[in-house]
């Protein structure tokens, strides 16, 4: 008889590449960096291909603990009835859009623990019609690895996780989320007013930040919300 996992299995998602951004043969990329914080927090990492199609994912995440949708490119608004890229726009491939959104929603459907981080947190937002900035007005403060401070708010998941002091985070995006629509709730936000994080109520753990906290894997908020998201995945294998 095979003996169960002791730990979670996280499905986490990889960059589809392709022209005309990406010279060389279609192929999927993921940064390590995002294997060790998985596995100090006491969880199996599993990929999920970057254009993989609703049916695939409906057999996938039942067999998941928890889903983490890492960084990639940028979001494009047309297929959600939204305006053509602003010229400073790289938009990821539209299967992996595609994947993504289907994502949420599956994984929401199943209660399912989900961390989104920065892309994954943005595709998190416009799954549930939360408004979008292309390209943020101060996006040389939040790009590059640009450090700046995180709140978050009081009463929310991520104070639960991480207290309410401001803490340090590496930062690597330039589009963002404008508000949180009808659903999430705000749950940090930076100094100079960009939403850092949001959560969907009523679920055991759906949480996006804007920030790549596995850029920074000594940091106290990087341990605590990765010790936190497998808690959840744990649970959830647990049936708890």
């Amino acid at each position: 008889m095979t003996q169960a996992l002791a730990s979670p299995l996280i499905g986490v998602t990889t960059e589809l590449l392709e022209a005309p951004f990406y010279d060389g043969r279609r192929r999927f990329q993921l940064f390590h960096a995002y294997m060790p914080v998985l596995r100090d927090a006491g969880a199996i990492p599993v990929l999920i291909p970057g254009d993989a199609p609703p049916a695939d994912l409906a057999e996938l995440l039942p067999k998941l603990d928890g889903i983490l949708m890492t960084g990639g490119d940028d979001a494009d608004l047309r297929s959600l009835g939204g305006p053509a890229p602003t010229p400073e726009c790289k938009p990821a491939p539209a299967a992996q859009q595609q994947m993504n959104l289907a994502l949420v929603h599956q994984a929401v459907a199943l209660d399912l623990p989900l961390l989104g981080v920065c892309y994954g947190m943005q595709m998190l937002g416009l799954a549930f019609g939360a408004p979008f900035i292309q390209h943020l007005a101060a996006a040389t403060d939040h790009t590059q690895g640009a450090h700046h401070t995180v709140t978050a708010t009081a009463g929310s998941m991520l104070a639960a996780l991480l207290g309410t002091a401001p803490f340090e985070v590496p930062s690597y995006h330039h589009q963002a989320l404008a508000g949180t629509g009808p659903q999430l709730v705000a749950n940090g936000w930076s100094p100079d007013g960009v939403l850092e994080a949001v959560a969907l109520p009523g679920q055991r753990f759906t949480l996006g930040v804007q920030w790549h906290p596995e850029r920074a894997p000594d940091s106290e908020a990087t341990k605590r919300l990765f010790s936190g998201f497998v808690t959840a995945a744990s649970n959830y294998r647990k049936g708890l």
